[in-house]
């Protein structure tokens, strides 16, 4: 009888399981459990987990392996409660959810097709494996076939690639080079590749020689190391050798075809100096500014049987560097990662880019809404040097009516030596006195703070733990997580300072398993550091200030990175127009690495002469500048974040001449008048998972004319804008997709699907909206938040039916996450004519209890109407 019992309970036991490996027609053993399947495949196990409907979890351990006991700091999504079914043959294993299909094969490889058995993407054995071997260079790598597709995202990389298919790229966090290791194809689905280690995609598989040299013995970081409080960055450019470090050689290709490079410069730590390769004397790679990557990409189209000379000069480096290249039939997309013990990745499905975005943002998280003044002009130098200059300055932005939200004090506020985060009395005897002098100005104040602290007292005070063998704190270590806010809260937010500028949260120091952090080896854990930083402060502030929305900027970034209320920026880019044009493929590829928030230093950080840039003289008088930052401004007011900023710079837009300051005005107030629309598509963000700033191929993906454009972008939902990034050039070549668009700036109606050259003076930037858009329009305001008597515009575009959700809320709490929000609904119908405007969710304006002055406007009528309104639905005839 007891062992009927036991029989009974171990059989319920395998029902609970619901496993299927005995009646599985499958050659290799099956388990289902209520979310997916395990297979053991000859010596691994392959575990199959269905997250939703359209994203699968892949994770491959050899039998025998321990799973990692590292912390899952990226997903947040658990498996959902949805319909899924399996069948089996002896050859092929196939799940189905309602949006997918997931074939195994008996060999192991994977196969994904959408529930119409389009085919989306396959693995492949070559390049993939799991190895044990502790001295291997890679310890896991995953590939997959590419087809006929285009690819985006994994980050923030300064080569101004816009299409990564066949590119090889190092995956690393870097100051200019941001690290995400997630990706969009125009084939409908993304790779969510779930290792914290450095990786590298694409790993070339060939390399041109060339003959060694003698080479004198580089200069290291040493010397400015030991003075590295010195306030000149400089300091870093005297590192410099002077031997350049030239090599060349002849090439050959056999195939003819688009050639994809990859240089490694040095081995780890810091480089200074020039990279460049060439390829009969055209630029390859490019690369002059003072903090260069290990490894950096470049491509260019070559002839078969053609001998080409290669000159490669690696200035600076610790090693001569090597020269890597993939050829043209590549057509895999790997990634393989130096640490590891299983191959891990979520598949995520999506008809568009935009659906696979929203989908990723489902897994690891939406971003908050940031207060509205974030959304503004943010004011931002290096640097004020006390608290007078602070203040003279920001009165003098108010004094001369140049609308402005936030200004920021950038570092060696702190007393010397110090490295933050305290004030030194002597240059700011009263920082809440300044602050609460920038309130009563309707301006907020982001202060930077480094992720460590050479302050032994305040080290102690906090108990703050540093990564052996470097200076950056042990942010893997919850406690120094919550510690390191406290001490920040105590020193910034208790007297009245908005926002972080969390500089520098690139990992710290190298890659190595000998390195340990709280949770492990630190080369395990290595590019998810940026992650922990802004975790840190989006947690600790959320707790202390629940009414006060987090808005902080971090100069790097990881997986999930956006749902702690941050903001990226490029780093210390070089005021050039070929860093330049490379900035908006750079942000394009970062926000379609499913992180929408990102910025850049308008006018470059690096500027003239007296800012390590000898390029030009003088940045206020020097002609070739002033228009490099006039256009570089126009590409800032496009960008979700708009912030000036500049290295030895006073940077105010008075600074540099009357008809630099007229155009930077057109453009701050053309960012406030869109503010309505701004503030609307950034609810989008939050709720849906779009982005505010996206490439053309977000909306177009099967219009394989967008693959390429790396300096057009849209700009919401129904902007487009396109920006000139040579100089003196007063035309623009622009690709406008199928349908009508209207020129904002004239209203002139072009016929999209084609190529056409636009006008694009000094003072203006083509921008274009599409027919059937409704763009709601802020009167002229000196902040975001200003109240006025003047109407708002409601501007329509016709040419087919538009439909607009305004959204409205108290701009600063976090109540709208309790539904206290509200929503103005606006429609057009093209047939009629006519446009409805009525209340839809109301739990915040309350209507009737406000009332709203609008303006209605339509692009190509003469007729407008001015009307107060309740909430009533109005409805207007043209």
């Amino acid at each position: 009888m007891k062992v009927t019992k036991m029989s009974a309970i171990l059989c319920a036991v395998l029902l609970l399981l619901v496993t299927v490996g005995c009646s599985s027609k499958f050659k290799h053993q099956v388990e289902k459990t209520k979310h997916g399947v395990t297979i053991h495949h000859d010596s691994t196990n392959i575990n199959i987990t269905v997250i939703n409907e359209s994203i699968i979890r892949i994770n491959k351990i050899m039998n025998g392996s321990t799973p990692s006991t590292i912390p899952d700091y990226v997903t947040v999504l658990e498996p959902q409660d949805v319909s899924w079914n399996l069948d089996t043959t002896e050859d092929l294993l196939t799940i189905r959810t309602d949006n997918l299909k997931v074939l195994v094969h008996s060999d192991g490889k994977i196969e994904y097709q959408n529930k119409d058995n389009k085919k989306l993407l396959a693995e492949t054995k070559e390049n993939t494996f799991i190895k044990q071997d502790t001295t291997a260079i890679h310890a896991v790598s995953q590939a997959f076939h590419a087809g006929d597709e285009a690819l985006y995202g994994l980050g923030q990389f300064q080569s101004g690639i816009m299409n990564w298919k066949n590119v090889p790229i190092r995956l690393q966090q870097y100051n200019q080079e941001i690290a995400i290791p997630f990706l969009v194809s125009t084939n409908s689905y993304g790779i969510y590749w779930n290792n914290y280690s450095i990786t590298d995609f694409n790993l070339p598989a060939n390399e041109i020689e060339f003959a060694t040299v003698p080479k004198k013995e580089i200069v290291t970081d040493t010397k400015v190391e030991s003075s590295i409080e010195k306030e000149n960055v400089a300091a870093y450019a005297s590192a410099l050798n002077e031997e350049k470090n030239i090599r060349e050689t002849t090439f050959t290709p056999t195939k003819t075809g688009e050639y994809y490079f990859m240089a490694l410069s040095d081995e780890g730590g810091k480089m200074r100096g020039e990279i460049k390769v060439t390829i009969d004397g055209e630029d390859v790679i490019s690369y002059s500014t003072i903090w260069v990557p290990t490894r950096y990409s470049g491509k260019k189209y070559l002839e078969a049987g053609k001998e080409y000379k290669v000159v490669f000069q690696n200035t600076g480096a610790k090693i001569p560097g090597n020269l890597y290249y993939n050829e043209p039939d590549f057509n895999k997309t790997v990634f393989s990662s130096l640490a590891g013990n299983a191959i891990d990745y979520y598949f995520v499905y999506g008809e568009k880019p935009s659906d696979v975005i929203t989908e990723y943002q489902h897994l690891t998280g939406n971003a908050p809404m940031f207060p509205k003044s974030a959304y503004g002009f943010w004011q931002c130098r290096e640097r004020y040097h006390n608290q007078e200059e602070l203040l003279e300055n920001a009165s003098e932005m108010r004094a001369r009516k140049i609308p402005f939200d936030n200004i920021v004090q950038d570092w060696f506020y702190w007393p010397e030596g110090m490295k933050g985060p305290e004030w030194d009395r002597t240059k700011y005897p009263d920082p809440k006195a300044m602050v609460d002098s920038l309130r009563k100005l309707n301006i907020r104040l982001m202060v930077s703070v480094w992720p460590e602290v050479k302050h032994e007292p305040l080290e102690k005070k906090y108990n703050l733990t540093k990564v052996k063998g470097s200076a950056k704190l042990d942010f893997y270590d919850t406690g120094v997580q919550e510690r390191f806010y406290r001490m920040l809260s105590d020193s910034m937010f208790h007297i009245g300072v908005n926002s972080i500028w969390l500089d520098g949260t690139e990992p710290a120091g190298k890659s190595s398993k000998d390195i340990k952090t709280a949770v492990g080896p630190n080369d395990e854990v290595y590019n998810a550091y940026s992650l922990l930083v802004t975790k840190s402060m989006y947690e600790g502030r959320r707790e202390e200030f629940p009414m006060q929305r987090v808005f902080n900027l971090t100069r790097s970034a990881y997986a999930g990175q956006q749902r702690y209320g941050a903001a990226s920026w490029s780093g210390d880019v070089q005021s050039t127009w070929k860093q330049f044009a490379e900035q908006i493929p750079a942000g394009l590829n970062f926000t379609m690495a499913g992180v929408p928030y990102w910025t850049h230093d308008i006018g470059g950080f690096f500027r003239d002469s007296k800012s390590l840039n000898p390029i030009y003289d003088d940045q206020y008088t020097n002609p070739e500048y002033i228009e490099l930052l006039t256009r570089w401004f126009q590409f800032g007011t496009f960008s979700p974040i708009f912030r000036i900023h500049g290295y030895v710079s006073e940077t105010e837009i008075w600074r540099y001449g009357q008809e630099f300051e007229d155009t930077a005005r057109k453009f701050i107030d053309l960012r406030y008048l869109l503010m309505p629309y701004i503030y609307s598509e950034a609810r989008k963000v939050n709720a849906d998972g779009k982005l505010l700033m996206a490439p053309l191929v977000y909306q177009y993906p099967t219009d394989k004319n967008t693959w390429e454009i790396k300096d057009q972008l849209l700009f919401g939902e129904s902007m487009m804008a396109g920006f000139v990034t040579e100089y003196q050039k007063r035309e623009k070549e622009m690709y406008f997709p199928k349908g009508d668009w209207y020129n904002f700036w004239t209203s002139e109606k072009i016929e999209g699907g084609r190529n056409i050259s636009v006008k694009a003076p000094l003072d203006e930037t083509p921008l274009y909206v599409k027919a059937g858009s409704i763009i709601p329009m802020s009167p002229p305001v000196q902040y975001a938040t200003e109240r006025t008597e003047d109407p708002m515009e409601i501007r329509v575009y016709p040419g087919k039916d538009a439909e607009y959700v305004m959204y409205l809320d108290d701009n600063e709490s976090y109540n709208y996450e309790k539904g206290m929000y509200s929503e103005v609904i606006i429609t057009y119908s093209e047939k009629n004519k006519t446009l409805k405007i009525k209340k839809g969710y109301d739990q915040y304006m309350r209507f009737p209890d406000i009332r709203m002055l609008i303006l209605v406007t339509m692009v190509g009528s003469d007729k407008y109407e001015e009307f107060f309104f309740d909430g009533t639905e109005k409805q207007i005839k043209f």
